[in-house]
């Protein structure tokens, strides 16, 4: 992971940062993040006007921020207009998107307690309007192209034209797979009814580049120590289109709650007080 602050490119793959987005154009199906292919050619504005966009041509991961996307960990620079370096993420690469994060730190999206298959199992899932980061739960993707088609004007036609139509073209010839790069110990990820993709590789296929929906589940044993648990993933083309380059790097942070008591052991805890409370009323 960088740990040094890396300069966002000028032309900015955030649009505007308003404090909460929009729900999900498909939040009904859990949809929140779409995966495009950046067509900017040449940074126009900033530090690095005039430089080749070092994310052009790349798979992007998308976050659907409403009327526009924020692209979560894309290549950029940093250092500078003289002396440019490329980097395989940029500062914007974390979900929640850290600018949004709300005390207490670090902010992470809330796992909760599992049913069914999931049952004994902290799981992920779409949080409630009340709870922080709701917004990013939504941990659905699916290909840019399934929002083509919108009546002119429409959330999906300006959602799907937004940023001058810099995220819409065709992923002709494209096969895109999920790269697992790290997952905290313990950290899994589930779908389709397989609770484990990556327990005998790195790569997942989502489908073709054009007409997928992949809807994950993350998950840790309810055994599992408190804390904040983070997957780190980039895309990957593996179809015959290799003019479309793989992602940049970035993170998922989940948090892990301590454990609650059981019931026998607050009856052991405040039947030990009440005994110490005796004792002590004795001595005196």
């Amino acid at each position: 992971m960088f740990r040094t602050p890396l300069l966002v490119l000028s032309a900015s793959l955030m649009v505007s940062l308003p404090s909460h987005a929009a729900e999900p154009l498909r939040a009904d199906e859990g949809i929140g993040f779409y995966i495009g292919i950046d067509s900017l050619a040449t940074i126009t504005s900033g530090t690095f006007a005039g430089q080749a966009n070092p994310n052009y041509g790349r798979l992007t991961f998308l976050f659907d921020h409403g009327n526009h996307f924020h692209g979560i960990g894309a290549y950029s620079y940093s250092g500078t207009a003289d002396a440019p370096v490329i980097n395989g993420t940029n500062a914007n690469n974390r979900l929640p998107e850290l600018y949004s994060r709300i005390d207490p730190l670090p902010g992470t999206l809330a796992l909760t307690t599992g049913s069914g298959d999931y049952a004994g199992k902290w799981v992920s899932g779409v949080l409630g309007e009340d709870v922080a980061h709701h917004e990013y739960s939504y941990l659905g993707m699916s290909s840019i192209q399934s929002l083509s088609g919108g009546a002119a004007g429409s959330a999906e036609s300006v959602l799907f034209n937004s940023s001058s139509e810099r995220w819409n073209a065709a992923l002709d010839g494209v096969q895109v797979a999920l790269k697992l790069e790290y997952a905290t110990p313990g950290l899994k990820v589930a779908a389709n009814g397989d609770m484990d993709l990556f327990d005998s590789g790195n790569l997942y296929l989502l489908g073709s580049g054009n007409s997928f929906d992949f809807l994950p589940t993350f998950w840790v044993d309810s055994t599992a120590a408190a804390g904040t648990y983070t997957a780190q993933f980039s895309l990957v083309n593996l179809g015959s289109n290799t003019a479309v380059r793989d992602s940049g790097t970035f993170y998922i942070d989940f948090a892990v709650p301590a454990p609650v008591p059981e019931p026998a052991s607050w009856a052991l805890f405040v039947g030990g007080l009440l005994m110490l409370s005796q004792v002590a009323r004795r001595r005196r």
